[in-house]
């Protein structure tokens, strides 16, 4: 899909609708922001017009909505409007903006929707963008016109201020903005820093090292898991675990999903290698955050370290996956937890870094309710990540149908060109 196809209409700067007040306007980085770069997230949504019949007419009418919208938005998720200082520290909440862009692509949606490609739907994004550090301006939307009447919105959201609950959260009240802008403008809390402060810097280094852009580049492919598919690597790996009660697993759709393509991976390579998973630690964070709090809140969850890919076994894995939020879970001292926790991390990122070992990293946004946003004309037809320019890192999202999980791959160009031709792979996944 040709980038000339585009053409930028307009840029904007949207500041919050109110100013922020003083006593908010240093926002301390938790250890959780700590941990996370200052790239961009990427998330876009697709609107048809013959699926979204009530989208207005007018394009105008359209940006205006979503301008005034954000606006409003960004009164509550007011970090988001800021500039992350040097210090690697703090956000200065400053209102400086978002930025908001308008183009129009010479195309019918249908071309980028049916060819469910990430190099399609990056033509959404504002170019270049997703992925890349920008430390201002921590929110970029693109709204796309169509030359079929639908419309697209691209959006880059900084990493450093929140995670993909609260990315979740933050296009939700967006949305709920944008259908009844005479809506109160709710409250969130932002001070997760005051109660899990930051590590030492170079600790903090190599994790952060593993999350951004390499000198390598990437390419990201994408499979689909049919539901059908699902429960039959689900059976598989039950199967493998035997059937006493000690042993046996029943794996969930995301945990059996994300072990299967790590071990299809991991099979092409003679390294050791360490799957991890980001987990959600919100449930647990709950007897120390208020129920308002937004922001960062998930942690890489590390499996041991296996020598031989043929040693990999998926129920053996998941065991060991479950261990370890079990010790989160039962913990009496978070923070201790952690931070011994991402020492340990810390060591096995440095060793990936010198090719010792390769270390895999999961992300699932399934279960996020993605598809109940609406912003006054019905839910999005299509959801999308686009591209991720991050060595063995793996994304899980539900099919816009909800009958399988996407799974997109992102690997150097000799590692993806092996899994491409994997036959076990390739017995449960489409790609797409």
């Amino acid at each position: 899909m040709a980038a000339s196809r585009l053409a930028l209409i307009s840029k904007k700067i949207i500041k919050p609708s109110s100013p922020t007040p003083l006593s908010h306007r240093i926002k301390k980085h938790s250890i959780f922001d700590q941990l996370n770069p200052c790239s961009y997230m990427s998330f876009g949504m697709f609107f048809p017009k013959q699926y979204n019949p009530t989208l207005p007419v007018d394009p105008t009418h359209i940006s205006t909505i979503l301008e005034n919208s954000l606006s409003r938005a960004l009164t509550s998720y007011y970090p988001l409007a800021g500039t992350i200082r040097d210090d690697g520290l703090h956000v200065e909440c400053n209102d400086v903006g978002a930025k908001f862009l308008e183009a129009k692509i010479d195309c019918p949606m249908s071309e980028i929707i049916n060819r469910n490609s990430t190099k399609a739907e990056e033509l959404i994004f504002p170019t270049d963008l997703p992925w890349t550090p920008s430390k201002e301006n921590l929110v970029v939307a693109q709204l796309n016109h169509f030359n079929c009447g639908g419309i697209s919105i691209g959006l880059c959201v900084s990493h450093k201020i929140v995670d993909g609950s609260s990315l979740t959260n933050f296009i939700h009240h967006w949305a709920a903005m944008a259908r009844n802008p005479s809506a109160p403008i709710p409250s969130f809390q932002f001070d997760g820093g005051s109660h899990f402060p930051p590590v030492s810097s170079p600790i903090a280094e190599a994790i952060l090292k593993s999350k951004t852009r390499g000198n390598h580049p990437c390419i990201s492919n994408k499979y689909f898991f049919s539901r059908s598919k699902i429960n039959s690597l689900k059976a598989m790996i039950a199967a493998e675990s035997g059937t006493s009660k000690s042993s046996s697993i029943d794996p969930t759709s995301v945990e059996a999903a994300s072990a299967f393509v790590y071990k299809c991976i991991a099979s092409n390579s003679t390294r050791p290698s360490i799957f991890t998973q980001s987990v959600n630690l919100r449930p647990i964070m709950k007897k120390w955050l208020p129920e308002e709090f937004q922001g960062n809140a998930s942690f890489l969850f590390m499996a041991p370290e296996i020598a031989d890919p043929a040693d990999i076994k998926l129920h053996r894995l998941i065991s060991e996956l479950r261990k370890e939020k079990k010790m989160y879970w039962e913990t009496k001292n978070l923070m201790s937890t952690m931070l011994e926790k991402v020492k340990s991390l810390q060591n096995q990122l440095e060793r990936d870094h010198d090719d010792e070992v390769d270390v895999y990293k999961c992300t699932s946004l399934s279960k996020f309710s993605f598809r109940d946003i609406d912003y006054g004309w019905g839910s999005p037809r299509r959801m999308c990540l686009g591209s991720v320019p991050i060595n063995k890192k793996i994304f899980l999202m539900d099919s816009q149908n909800e009958d399988g999980i996407e799974v997109l791959v992102s690997l150097k160009e000799e590692v993806m060109s092996a899994l491409e031709t994997n036959s076990n792979l390739l017995e449960f996944a489409s790609p797409l």
